[in-house]
């Protein structure tokens, strides 16, 4: 197969970023004996299964897809080498009658867009918290129901501003639903945080990373309790609440960055996790796992 055809696949993964938040970039690598595709063969694969590009096809493929489509369910996928073996009497794993005989080493990486930091209020906490999304190459978006606090001469350059009822009735977070988001409720009053918590969890956003509402722990207290009262429920929802790591300080400023701390805080360490090789045979259910390691 000519090489002409998968710069091809790569220009499509910007927009493939753009429609499905993340896909997944799964390229041979490495090759011994007799394989069905050659080093430097793509294919992209999308949330879903859907696949654009070639790495050989048959069985071989169908199993890579298998394995990208499993991490682009996971909240934080890292990215590996998957050693592929074509036996067909298996070394390891199960005899899949494959006789090619060969190896391939196919890395798979989740590309993903900027993950967006959602600030439900304009007010100077939210502000500062924009400014800081921004210096921490988040996409930001803040959520409003003053239009007011949605001017654009109070946050940076490219900050999307939504403007949304008192009862935050509407599906603010729709334009951004595929993304990665990290949501910080820092709106004005109890009843407006209750609003706009109850807003998320109706709108259940399925890669949401961080949740959290600002707040003294009795208001935080009344918040919960309205929000299961108008019949939601946050059985398995990680909210943090009070918001933000306990660095001191009460300014906006201050408070901003204790909140954008503890986002990153767990953002990076979730992230921070040692690349591994994965030995499987073509077909096979069992699988093997060991350390990659430099050459």
């Amino acid at each position: 197969m000519s090489q002409k055809v998968f710069p091809e696949v790569l220009s499509k993964a910007s927009d493939l970023i753009d429609s499905d938040g993340r896909v997944a970039l799964c390229q041979i690598v490495r090759t011994e004996g007799s394989t069905p595709g050659k080093p430097g063969w793509k294919m992209l694969v999308r949330p879903g299964g859907q696949a654009l590009g070639n790495l050989g096809g048959g069985a071989f493929e169908a199993l890579v897809k298998l394995d990208a489509g499993q991490k682009l369910d996971e909240a934080w996928p890292v990215a590996e080498i998957k050693r592929y073996y074509f036996t067909e009497e298996a070394v390891r794993g199960e005899p899949t009658g494959m006789v090619c005989g060969g190896m391939a080493e196919v890395f798979v990486e989740v590309m993903t867009s900027l993950p967006v930091l959602v600030v439900c209020g304009g007010g100077p906490v939210g502000q500062a918290l924009a400014v800081a999304g921004c210096l921490a190459d988040f996409d930001v978006l803040v959520v409003e129901d003053r239009p007011e606090f949605l001017e654009a001469a109070l946050y940076p350059e490219g900050v999307g501003r939504v403007a949304v009822d008192r009862e935050y009735s509407s599906d603010h977070l729709e334009s951004v639903a595929t993304r990665d988001l990290h949501i910080a409720i820092v709106t004005r009053c109890w009843e407006t945080d209750t609003a706009a918590l109850s807003s998320v969890l109706r709108q259940a956003p399925s890669n949401l990373r961080y949740l959290g509402v600002l707040g003294s722990l009795r208001k935080i207290e009344r918040v919960k309790a309205e929000v299961i009262a108008a019949g939601h429920s946050l059985d398995g929802v990680d909210l943090r609440a009070p918001i933000g790591l306990p660095i001191g300080g009460d300014s906006p400023g201050e408070i901003a960055i204790s909140i954008l701390a503890e986002i990153l805080e767990g953002k990076n360490r979730k992230q921070a996790s040692e690349p591994v090789l994965k030995e499987v045979t073509v077909g096979g259910s069992k699988r093997r796992l060991g350390r990659l390691t430099q050459a």
